[in-house]
Parts: C-alpha cells; sequence; structure tokens
C-alpha cells in the first residue's frame, strides 16, 4: 500500500466515522505518561492496516520514520517499550466502546441496506482460541491438561458479517472460567447467547441470519436466536440425531427439490441437488426446516467425479434453496 493511498484512506474514514476523535478516547493505566494514548493507539491501528507481522517490525519502521507524515509534527511518536507498557495497562473497556461506536456509524450509513448475501444480513458465531502458555496466566484463563501440565488459554466467541465486503466484526465474547465449586471453564454456547444477547442491546436487529457450526445444534440455541426475531442457520453432523434420522428416511425414496449448477470453469463444473423438509424438533416450537445438499464436483478433463454431502437445519422455512 502507497503512503499516498495510505493517507487518503485516513482521510476517508476520519472525516466518515470520526476516527481522530474517537482514538483520543482510548485510555490506557500508566502513570506519568510521556507518550499520549492516542499515539501509541494510532500506531498499533496502521500496524495492523499495513499487516506488520510484529511488533519488533512496528519499532523498525518507528526508528525510520515511516510515520512521521501521517501525523501533525507535534506529534511525538512512540517505541517499542511504550506500546508495551500501553498495552500491558490498556483500558479494554475504552476500545469496546470505540468499535460499538463505528458499528452503529456503519448502521446509520446503511452500509448494509442491501444485506451482505442475497439481500440478507448474515452474522456467523464461530469460537476463537486467543492464547496458550504453560507458564503465563491470569485470573480470567481458562485450563486444560495435557499429560499431565495444565495449559492455560484465553477463548471467545466472535460474530462477523459474511458474504459482501467489508466483514466486520461486530462482537466478540470471552468464555469465563470455572468458578466456586464448578469443575468446568464456561461451555462456548453460554457464551455464544451471552453475546447474541449484548449485541441485540447494543445495535437491535443486527443480523437476518446468524450462522454457527455443529455445536449448536440444540433447541435453547435455536430459541435463543428466533426471540430477537432472526433466523438460525445450524450445520448438523451427528447422524443420531433424530432429525437427521426422520430427515434421511423422508428423502430417502425421492429426487431432489432442486437441482443447479452453481459454479463452472474450463475444466471443472459443480453441481448441486437439494432437499427440504420441515422436521420435528424437541423443545423448539412449529418444528425446524432440514436440507440435504449433495455436491458433486466433476473434472471436465479426467470425468473424476467427487461427491460431498452437507446437512443443515434452519428456521427459514421458506428462505429459497439456492441461498
Amino acid at each position: 500500500m502507497s503512503k499516498k493511498y495510505l493517507k487518503i484512506m485516513l482521510n476517508y474514514i476520519s472525516s466518515v466515522y470520526g476516527l481522530s476523535e474517537k482514538i483520543k478516547s482510548l485510555k490506557d493505566n500508566r502513570m506519568n505518561k510521556k507518550i499520549k494514548t492516542s499515539s501509541i493507539s494510532f500506531v498499533l491501528l496502521m500496524g495492523f492496516m499495513l499487516k506488520i507481522r510484529s511488533l519488533n517490525q512496528l519499532d523498525d519502521w518507528l526508528e525510520n520514520g515511516d510515520f512521521k507524515k501521517l501525523v501533525p509534527r507535534k506529534v511525538r511518536l512512540p517505541r517499542i517499550d511504550a506500546i508495551r507498557n500501553s498495552l500491558e495497562c490498556f483500558d479494554i473497556k475504552s476500545l469496546e466502546n470505540m468499535h460499538d461506536s463505528i458499528i452503529k456509524e456503519t448502521k446509520d450509513n446503511k452500509l448494509f441496506r442491501n444485506g451482505t448475501i442475497d439481500g440478507y444480513k448474515v452474522v456467523t458465531f464461530d469460537g476463537v482460541e486467543l492464547f496458550e502458555s504453560t507458564k503465563k496466566s491470569c485470573s480470567n484463563c481458562l485450563t486444560r491438561q495435557i499429560n499431565d501440565k495444565t495449559h492455560y488459554f484465553h477463548r471467545a466467541v466472535v460474530g462477523a458479517y459474511v458474504g459482501k465486503d467489508p466483514h466486520f466484526v461486530i462482537g466478540h465474547e470471552m468464555l469465563k472460567p470455572k468458578k466456586d465449586s464448578s469443575k468446568k471453564d464456561e461451555g462456548e454456547l453460554t457464551a455464544a447467547k451471552r453475546l447474541i444477547d449484548n449485541l441485540h442491546q447494543k445495535h437491535h436487529h443486527f443480523a437476518d441470519v446468524i450462522v454457527y457450526d455443529a455445536i449448536a445444534c440444540n433447541a435453547p440455541w435455536i430459541n435463543t436466536v428466533k426471540k430477537y426475531g432472526m433466523d438460525a442457520v445450524v450445520r448438523v453432523k451427528d447422524e443420531r440425531l433424530n432429525i437427521v434420522k426422520d430427515a434421511m428416511g423422508l428423502f430417502k425414496n425421492r429426487g431432489p427439490d432442486k437441482i443447479w449448477e452453481i459454479k463452472k470453469t474450463k475444466n471443472e463444473q459443480l453441481e448441486v441437488s437439494a432437499w427440504s423438509d420441515i422436521i420435528e424438533m424437541s423443545g423448539v416450537e412449529g418444528g425446524i426446516r432440514f436440507i440435504k445438499y449433495i455436491e458433486e464436483k466433476t473434472n471436465l478433463k479426467t470425468n473424476k467425479k467427487e461427491t460431498k454431502e452437507i446437512w443443515i437445519i434452519t428456521t427459514a422455512k421458506y428462505m429459497d434453496l439456492t441461498h
């Protein structure tokens, strides 16, 4: 990325999203600050935008004066020690407030007014492990035993828009460690429910559809999504589930409801067949829509075929199968 383009982009996000003022709102708990938190935050933002691999590489750029033309002359830029000191005591709440404000402004600017996939605003939830160590830990660390050794780690559930760019991360929720008499750390679905509650409180109808993997294939999650007037799409993998057995019995003696080609190149074509029906699911009022997809990929040179079968459940009972 050229410096000229970078400067144009910074001017744009500052004018549209008020980035300069928002960065000034960020805080840390350092004593006797010689470098402003806003200056450190700006440098870190540049590092993320330019995909700098490490803090040491960022320090090299600072030493070479690569950021000087991007800030006013009187602004004193940090070096690596100041950045590390700031990060050790950074006020995460101020960063979360800044993030929430940016998300709100994307909604006000109607960035996703036409949806992200076929007119729907689609957010995916997923669990992400952020840190792991056998030596360093904090009071919020989760733990696991591997070969009689304690491993400390953090894990979060992250929600992000998928489909049309930009792929905003709309929010995250950290899993909590075991407390009091509990023998287990908090489960991912518990944090996911808390995330959807928090996102709805902050942004109201932030999505039309929420996509989650097989861990969410249960009635409590489906009902949580339905409660807020959104549709759930969940991957199904466990063939022992009653809904899977019931669906496979219905689909066994009938052809697909729809067949279409979704991709074709010079050497490869992909054909999709889909079956769909409403299946009773314990704990979910009105049942759930079960969809079976079979993807058949054909190599046009060798005529070799590869087949993959995918199952999903969804509350979107009338959504087109090709979506």
